[in-house]
Order: structure tokens, then sequence, then C-alpha cells
């Protein structure tokens, strides 16, 4: 197999150093001690530092720093930079987590390259994923997922680089084969589904372990493998299949539309139908190519802001029913089990029921119904206290969440944006990091050491 980067030695030792106290003054002078301590033994291991510090007892004042070395830690607790240093209250008693499972639109060449470098855990169960599918897809999927051009960001960057978010300079304009490669659904669709999955294991061995789940089209598998409805094995074989009959069918594409459901379907005609109601005020409509770009046209002469999907298909549009009998048959010979973590459902916009999770034709209507992500956010989210954590590329499905009516809701990332130069590692380590904060339990010792 290629050397993917497993072997080779994490450019940067990122630890999360945590502290907390009863109350306010006593979480300062701690610290300054931390400060203090670091200046004094310039020497000792960062991650002795943080292993003793996450030892202590939790109180309700938190603090926390991601930071590469003593030298970056000390010079962060001297500023007491906000956008570093983060400081909360956290609920006492602990808080529930629900997992967001992205689907397609998100993905880019070398996500999660710098975890696959530095997490075993992570590491192992892509490992996994990429070799019970290197036969279905004929290829090793961390090939394409982490092409040699897809480099890692500078390990000191921080920040986004705009020129290439805005499509500016001769590299940001030139087509990019590995993107295009990656965007073709016959290896986007598992390629993002195995990211997602190791994602999910790698939080779960930290001991965030979801009370909820809900994916996002394809997401909605992961999150129905997470819960024990598909062993891997038979999610992989079947999101591996499903890509390979949707590859088999015309193209089309989707349109991201500033309407509500009711809003755009009277604007959609015969040809398209609403392929996902995401928030109150947005949709997507899916169809084929000729009668998207129609109506975008028509939209854009009128003044309305639309968004192209980059997809190859019409997900989630009557364009998907030629498959439909195949998917169902192809699922009939697989053993489909009762969620054990409960998801809500794509099809339903609530709690999915055991009879439908364990029902082949189910899994062939999610292909071809609308996507009510809308009403299933609203539906996991029911408890305030519940977090939402996105555990996949990019953070679409969290924006969805606060545009549904979840201000209040704590909503996490998992996964950079494709041009923040943040490392893939200070990025989740920072995550984690606002977990605890906010009163989310955390083992610790699955997390030591605190390098992800």
């Amino acid at each position: 197999m290629t050397d993917h980067g497993a072997d080779a030695p994490a450019r940067e030792g990122w630890e999360l150093l945590v502290l907390s106290a009863p109350d306010e003054g006593a979480l300062d002078q701690a610290t300054l001690r931390l400060a203090a301590e670091l200046e004094a033994d310039p020497t000792r291991p960062l991650h002795e530092v943080a292993a003793e510090l996450r030892a202590r007892a939790a109180h309700p004042f938190r603090r926390i720093l991601v930071a590469r070395d003593h030298e970056d830690a000390l010079t962060a607790l001297r500023s007491r930079d906000p956008r570093r240093v983060l400081t909360a209250r956290g609920v006492e008693g602990g808080r529930p987590v629900a997992f967001l499972f992205p689907g397609l639109g998100e993905q880019y060449p070398g996500m999660g390259r710098g975890l696959y470098r530095s997490s075993p855990v992570f590491r192992r169960e892509l490992d996994r994923c990429a070799e019970l599918l290197a036969g279905p897809l004929g290829v090793d999927l961390r090939e394409v997922l982490f092409p040699p051009e897809a480099e890692t960001p500078a390990p000191a960057a921080a920040g986004f680089d705009l020129r290439k978010m805005l499509g500016r300079g001769a590299a940001a304009q030139a087509p990019d084969p590995a993107a295009e490669r990656l965007n073709h659904t016959e290896l986007a669709q598992p390629i993002v589904f195995a990211l997602e999955y190791a994602l999910a294991r790698h939080c779960m061995e930290w001991g965030v372990v979801p009370t909820a789940l809900i994916g996002h089209s394809l997401g909605e598998y992961v999150a129905a493998t997470v819960a024990g409805v598909f062993s891997l094995e038979d999610a992989l074989d079947a999101v591996a299949a499903r890509a390979a009959m949707i590859g088999e069918l015309p193209a089309g594409a989707m349109l991201g539309l500033p309407f509500s459901d009711a809003e755009a379907r009277p604007l959609l005609g015969a040809e398209l139908a609403v392929g996902a109601v995401n928030s109150p005020t947005t949709c997507v409509a899916s169809g084929p190519l000729d009668a998207i770009a129609a109506l975008e046209a028509r939209l854009t002469a009128e003044g309305a802001v639309t968004r192209r999907l980059p997809t190859t298909h019409a997900f989630h549009s009557p364009m998907m029913e030629p498959v439909a009998e195949r998917l169902t048959e192809r699922l009939g010979s697989t053993r489909l089990s009762p969620p054990r973590i409960p998801f809500v459902s794509n099809v339903t916009g609530t709690w999915i029921r055991d009879e439908e999770a364990t029902d082949p034709s189910y899994w062939a209507r999610h292909l071809c119904r609308t996507v009510r992500f809308a009403e299933g956010v609203k539906e996991l989210a029911g408890d305030e206290r519940t977090v939402l954590l996105e555990v996949g590329p990019g953070q679409t499905l969290g924006g969805f969440a606060r545009q549904s009516g979840l201000v209040r809701q704590v909503i996490l990332p998992s996964v950079r944006y494709r041009y923040d130069r943040q490392s893939d590692e200070a990025f989740l380590l920072t995550t984690l990091g606002k977990l605890w904060l906010t009163g989310v339990e955390v083992e610790w010792g699955s997390a030591a050491p605190a390098t992800v």
C-alpha cells in the first residue's frame, strides 16, 4: 500500500490544556500559575503538563488552550488571546451530544489528512474502510482522498486563505483534477461515508458518545451504522452499490434556493422536485440538467441568489426511481437491526421506527424522497441542553440548524473548511475543548496523550 503519511512523524504536537475552578477569580489564578510553571520548566514535555491538568477535578468555571509547544502556550496564556484562550461556565451534570452527519457537497482533497497522520483511531478506522472498499471501488480511497498535490496547511497558519476562497490567483482558478475526481458520485459517496465513520469512532473513543443522531442524505447511512442498523461491512457494501447504481443514471443537477418548501414548489414545474428542505427559508431543487439550468437563469434574472451544488446527479428526486427496486433487492439479503441509538429519519423528519430502519424498501424511499432535514433537526434538538456536533466536512448542517431556530443550541464543527489554514489536529482538539467547556463529559484517559 502507498504510504499516505501514517508513518511520518507529525509535524506538530498539538496539546489541549484544560483548567477549571469554582469561580472566575480562582480560574484566573490557576491560569497565572500555569504560565509560571511553563516558564520555570521549559524542558518539560507539554503532553505531561496536559495530562496532569486533565487529571484534576473539573469545576464549573473552565478554560482551554490548544498549543503546539511551550513557547506557543506561554505566549497565548500571557496575552489571554480570546481567539485561543477560551473560557466558559460548564453546565453541571453533563450534557447530551447529538451527531450530525453531512451528505455530499463540502468534501475536498486532503480533508482529514492531519488526523490520518496523527490519530491511531482515525487511521485505523479509515484504513479498515479502505480495505473493505478496495474491491467494490477498484481503487484505494486513500489515494483519492489524500492526493500528493493536496497539501496540509502550514503548522503555524491560522485564518482563511481568502485568495483561494474567492477564486483569485492562478492556482485558485486552475482546474483541480483531484477535486473533480473526488466529486464523482461512485467515489464521493463511499469516501465521505468512510471519513465520517472514522471521525465518529474517533470522537467516541474520547468518550463523546452520542445520545441521538441525524444524517443528511448519505449521512443517514453513517448514522444508521453508528446506531447499529448496519454492520460496517454491510454499510460499505450498500453505499458502494448505491453509488454505482446512481452512476449509471442520466446526469442531473441540484440547485440551492432561498425559499421555503411551500414557496419553492410552484416554481419547479413538472420536471423538478424539492430534493431537500434544509431550513424554513432554504431548500434544494433537483432534476434534469436543462430544467435546473432554466430555473437558475430565470431566478437569477429575477434577482434571487441561488447556488448550484457540486453534484453529478439529481439526488432525492424521481430521477432516482429507476434504481429503487434494485437497491431494495440488494438490501433484502442484508441484516438490518433495530437502532441502538435513536436517529431521525430524512424521509419523515421524525424519529425512525424500528420497522422502518429494518425495511429494505425504506432505504429506496430514502434515495428518492425529499430530505426533511429542517423538521428533523428540530426534532433532534428538543432539549436545549443537547450539543450538536457536526461530524464530517464543512459546517453546513450547523448553519441549517441555526436557520431552523436553534439559536440557543451549542453547535460545533469537527472538520475545518477547505480554505481554513488551521491544522486538522488543532481544529478537532479545539472542538473537544469546547465540548468540555460546555459541560460535556470527556473520557480523558481515552484521549491521552492529548495530541490527536
